[in-house]
């Protein structure tokens, strides 16, 4: 029987049919403020917490002090005490002369490569994807990323990519044909002042799940989704 992680959003778990599949590669989509990262730090942190798992969390844009400013807010704390290792690739890429070409894309493989093998890692998050696209400066993004995320099931982890998406409902990304899950998150104006948080499973391969919209809310410390209205 296949392992399932819990996604640690109350009352989404049993909409993705118990959870996610271990192995599975899931892109946490959305447009901008719909708090991808924090959803994606969710799953991980709880993880570690609860089910003493071991993760790792890239962090290809934002420094490492940043970012646990932000998860800090959240209160997911006591970061030192659980088996969980931020790598902030971008503050190795400001050290780093940037008028000179750098294979980062190998850096990156590299690092998690290592990291398997001393910590034996078992949940990944990246973030973001676009920022992989940048850095990996090739021309046919599709082809790239089959070959990335194939890299990326060799691992033998379950991987979370963050990726932000335009507010054009017509636009195509390669990324969500080669992803086993895709989980969205959106803003939507409910009245003339209130916008609500949605999170929606669009797919998950190898679930039965509910592929409608939720309100998503941060309250009493966790993440709670309740049906949309």
């Amino acid at each position: 029987m296949v392992h399932r992680y819990k996604s640690y959003i109350r009352g989404f778990d049993e909409e993705l049919g118990g959870g996610i599949p271990e192995g599975h590669i899931i892109l946490i989509s959305g447009t901008p403020g719909t708090m991808k990262s924090s959803v994606a730090y969710n799953i991980l942190y709880n993880n570690i917490k609860h089910e003493d798992s071991v993760g790792v969390y890239v962090s290809l844009e934002q420094s490492r002090e940043n970012l646990l400013f932000q998860i800090n807010s959240l209160g997911l704390q006591d970061v030192e005490e659980l088996k969980l290792t931020i790598l902030d690739m971008a503050k190795i890429r400001k050290e780093v002369d940037m008028t000179r070409e750098k294979p980062w894309l190998d850096v990156l493989k590299r690092h998690l490569n290592y990291l398997k093998e001393t910590l034996s890692f078992d949940l990944l998050v990246i973030d973001s994807l676009p920022v992989v696209e940048m850095i990996s400066k090739v021309e046919d993004a599709r082809a790239y990323l089959f070959y990335f995320f194939e890299w990326l099931r060799d691992l033998k982890v379950t991987t979370f990519i963050i990726s932000e998406i335009s507010t054009d409902p017509t636009k195509v990304y390669p990324e969500e044909f080669l992803t086993d899950g895709i989980i969205l998150l959106t803003m939507e104006r409910v009245n003339e002042v209130d916008v609500h948080r949605r999170i929606r499973c669009v797919k998950m391969r190898g679930v039965n799940h509910n592929t409608g919209y939720f309100t998503l809310e941060f309250k009493d410390d966790a993440f709670q989704a309740s049906q949309a209205i």
